[in-house]
This record gives C-alpha cells, structure tokens and sequence, in this order.
C-alpha cells in the first residue's frame, strides 16, 4: 500500500510541475506571437522604405557586429521590387529547449507569406530568431536568419550569421 502511496505521490507532483511549465510555455507563445507581429510589421515599414539602418537594428547583436551585414541587407532590398501592400504573417516555435525546469533554449520562425507589390510582384519571407539563447546571448532577441523567395519560394536572398 505504501508502494502505491509514493507512486501516486510521485505521479501527482509530476503532473503539477508539467502543468506550470505548460503554463508558463502558453503564456511565452502568446508574447513570442505579438513579439513576430510586431518584427514583421517593422520589417515591412523597413522595406518599404528602403531603410537599411532599420532592417539593421531588426538584427541580434551578433549579426549586427558583421561587417557584411548593412550590404546583405541592401542587397536583400534590391531583391524585392516595388512597395508591399498586402501579406499575410503566420509564426511557429522551431525549437525550445528547458533544463531543470529554466529555458534555455527558444528559436521562432516567422514567415510573411502572400507578399504583393504595387507592382504586381510577389514573395515570401522568412526571419528566425533565438527568443532565448543562454549560450550566447548576444545571438538574443534579434532575427539571425532573413529569407526571401519569390511566389514560387525559390530562394532569392539568405542572410544569415550564426
């Protein structure tokens, strides 16, 4: 009877502490969400205007501190012709990691689908970005991977500093 009354102890204090991770990784989906929206909104302003400095601080602190970043992104600008008018933004989690019940590790991916152009053009983008990255925290909180395909998502520009 005691065998069982540990077991049962032991299955009770699991399921508590995985519903407070569970919790707590609801609530970081739904500010990784507004976080994407956000991103994206500014990246489209940013294109739109031509503004490589903006694009620029879009970035983490690592990419930012390569020399090759402010022509990547020029030539990204090049890459896409006319004003976006109209996308759609969808968002995921690429990978999380939690050790001794801390994050660690948490990459998103956001994907700006259905771009058109006042000139008839149309794209995707997508950006990664390490939400969480205890490793290296210069690699947090800023995108590390720009992506861009044309409306047949063949690839037309990759930035990307890891």
């Amino acid at each position: 009877m005691k065998k069982y009354l540990i077991i049962i102890m032991i299955c009770f204090i699991g399921i508590i502490s995985s519903g407070c991770a569970m919790v707590e990784a609801l609530d970081n989906r739904k500010e990784n969400l507004k976080h994407a929206e956000k991103i994206s909104k500014e990246l489209i302003r940013c294109i739109n205007e031509k503004d490589v400095d903006g694009i620029e601080q879009l970035f983490n602190r690592y990419s930012q501190n390569e020399e090759n970043l402010r022509d990547d992104i020029e030539d990204f600008l090049d890459h896409i012709d006319g004003e976006i008018l109209d996308y759609i933004i969808t968002w995921g989690e690429v990978s999380l990691s939690i050790e001794d019940g801390t994050w660690t590790e948490q990459k998103t991916e956001t994907k700006i689908e259905n771009i058109i152009t006042d000139k008839g053009k149309r794209y995707h983008i997508r950006f990664r970005e390490y939400m969480i990255y205890t490793e290296d925290k210069d690699k947090e909180g800023g995108i590390l991977l720009l992506l861009l395909y044309d409306e047949n998502k063949k690839k037309l520009c990759r930035i990307c500093y890891m």
